[in-house]
């Protein structure tokens, strides 16, 4: 298989994990691109040293984990790798996607053209929004609302409890509502 097909398979394949992984530890769109696409090309210059001793998956996601503190180190933020590592086993996003990698489901887009703007310019000041909250309050408002996980699954995914469950989604909420206000001008 030549280099350019490699590239497309695991990008087919895997590409909506790693930008939702990515997207979900550094909050930002383009950052996320960025970093699925510097880790895309790490691993078609490291391919040869693929042992097959985890899935391709793994490996491609170890490889970002990287980059995302190399990314961290860029901007002069301190991200210490045990906060992605030791993650591991809260990472999986088994509940968000096929196992082909693609969304078990997408949002539904407005009908009119007006409406499809009017819900772009939504989503990019959401997403300014969301980028704002502590990085576990986004990561479980984004489990919750957008990916209908459970009660019982967040608390058991984030090894949380109920009532603290509730407090962080409470928190932001909050901070959600209040920054929609500020910059949704409907």
């Amino acid at each position: 298989m030549n280099n350019h097909l490699n590239t497309q398979a695991w990008l087919k394949e895997h590409g909506d994990y790693l930008y939702s992984y990515a997207f979900s530890k550094v909050k930002d769109k383009h950052a996320a691109e960025d970093l699925v696409q510097e880790t895309l090309l790490a691993a078609l210059v490291a391919q040869n040293s693929f042992a097959n001793q985890s899935t391709i998956r793994t490996w491609l996601t170890g490889i970002l984990k990287h980059k995302i503190v190399d990314h961290f180190r860029r901007q002069g933020r301190v991200v210490a790798i045990g906060a992605l590592v030791d993650q591991d086993n809260e990472d999986n996003l088994e509940y968000f996607f096929k196992t082909n990698g693609s969304w078990i489901e997408k949002p539904d887009t407005f009908p009119s053209p007006e409406s499809v703007f009017q819900q772009k310019e939504f989503w990019e000041i959401f997403q300014k929004c969301l980028s704002e909250l502590k990085s576990r309050q986004a990561e479980i408002f984004i489990a919750k609302e957008m990916h209908d996980m459970s009660n019982e699954d967040i608390c058991k995914h984030f090894s949380i409890t109920p009532t603290n469950a509730w407090v962080i989604m409470h928190r932001a909420r909050l901070s959600l509502i209040k920054c929609l206000e500020i910059h949704w001008k409907d």
